[in-house]
């Protein structure tokens, strides 16, 4: 038998090659040049067979005996460890291939006509800051919810609750197309569902409805271009997101007297999805004002500064504030929740009311077919809020839109 003392001392290059036996067919074979290689000569079906074990001593003594050891076992069980070295090897290179990295660059691109490009680079810059350095080059049938758990945790720990949330789903659901792929036989990150720390929801603030009339007297008061006044007409009138409004296009509208419409392309929308706006004849008067002054370019409401630039956020907030709201005591996107509590009060249709909101259900197919459900009725019941709202600009006593009892 060898012993390390030998090889490494003894076993010198000669002018041929050589075998020096270690026992049960396992030998070093010596080259002229000095490397060590190992052997195993076995016989399989009567016939004679040669492994090969890699180097000296990248493979050391006791590698080599447990490598001779393992395939003398294939032996007695009738196996050839040729063919167990084979199927080893190709597993490999499976698991290679089907990385965590390689799995998710897939699951990106099924979605990638979908998503649109602002919310695929949302996506892909969190995959590089925060999941692919953890579990990128792991391959997926070895990845453990322990990991999974680690990396989530890690981004947990800055404080980055939502963006750990968003870690864990967005993990989840690359590992769900490992599975339904037969790629990997379950999904780690399936069952850390609670895991996280959660976070109170502060509400935005909103605006009471019956205040309104006061709002838009200092609206009408404020010292502000036509853009930033229409815009934020437009998003209480609309009850769409400020984003949404800030970033409108001439050639998203169709302005037919019959049915006006707002068509606001996935890519603008929060959820990814299309969402279709009725326009009230209060939207439509605002929009044919703006026509004459910001027609000519792409944007709806332009900044003022920057014309070929969409009003900021910060502008609307900083409008509510000269306006003598206090920090934090409303926002724009308060009056979404204006508009929703209101009607609700009033009994309209809470389903219809939540279309408006581009509120969508949670299945992807559901949301994509129901993008159009409640038109009509949308319609109807803008129409109606906007009628409300002007009845309070003009300090009357206005009828509220309520729901016809059934």
């Amino acid at each position: 038998m060898l012993s390390q003392l030998e090889i490494k001392n003894k076993l010198v290059p000669k002018g041929k090659p050589y075998l020096k036996a270690d026992g049960g067919g396992l030998a070093l074979l010596v080259q002229p040049n000095g490397a060590k290689l190992w052997r195993l000569r076995y016989r399989f079906a009567g016939k004679a067979q040669m492994l090969s074990l890699g180097s000296w001593p990248e493979v050391s003594l006791a590698t080599a005996r447990a490598e001779r050891d393992r395939a003398r076992a294939s032996l007695r069980a009738g196996i050839n460890p040729s063919t167990v070295r084979k199927e080893t090897k190709a597993r490999a290179i499976v698991a290679a291939a089907n990385t965590f990295r390689a799995l998710a660059a897939e699951w990106i691109e099924q979605h990638r006509e979908v998503w649109g490009a602002p919310h695929l680079q949302r996506i892909q810059a969190q995959l590089d800051r925060d999941i692919l350095p953890s579990l990128g080059d792991r391959p997926i049938t070895e990845i453990t919810p322990a990991e999974v758990l680690a990396m989530v945790k890690r981004v947990e720990a800055r404080g980055s609750l939502s963006m750990a949330k968003r870690c864990l789903d967005r993990t989840t659901d690359v590992f769900a197309l490992g599975v339904r792929t037969l790629r990997c036989p379950s999904n780690p990150a399936r069952d850390l569902v609670g895991v996280l720390k959660t976070r109170k929801v502060a509400h935005r603030a909103a605006l009471p409805f019956d205040q309104l009339a006061a709002f838009y007297e200092r609206l009408e008061a404020l010292s502000a271009g036509p853009e930033l006044k229409g815009a934020m007409e437009m998003a209480i009138l609309t009850a769409t997101r400020s984003g949404e409004v800030r970033g409108m296009r001439w050639d998203e509208l169709d302005l037919n007297a019959e049915a006006p419409l707002w068509r606001i392309p996935a890519e603008r929308m929060k959820m990814a999805n299309e969402h279709l706006v009725p326009l009230s004849r209060q939207a439509v008067a605002i929009l044919k004002r703006m026509h004459k002054l910001s027609g000519d370019g792409a944007l709806v409401f332009p900044s003022p500064s920057k014309p070929k630039e969409p009003l900021t956020a910060n502008a609307l907030l900083m409008a509510l504030w000269r306006m003598g709201y206090a920090k934090g005591e409303i926002t724009m996107h308060g009056f979404r929740a204006t508009f929703s509590t209101t009607l609700n009060e009033l009994g309209h249709n809470p389903d219809v009311i939540e279309r408006a909101l581009a509120h969508l259900p949670a299945d992807k197919v559901r949301a994509a077919y129901h993008r159009a459900q409640y038109l009509d009725e949308r319609r109807k019941l803008l129409q109606a809020w906007a009628d409300m709202i002007d009845g309070k600009r003009a300090g009357g006593g206005v009828v509220p839109f309520k729901r016809k009892a059934s």
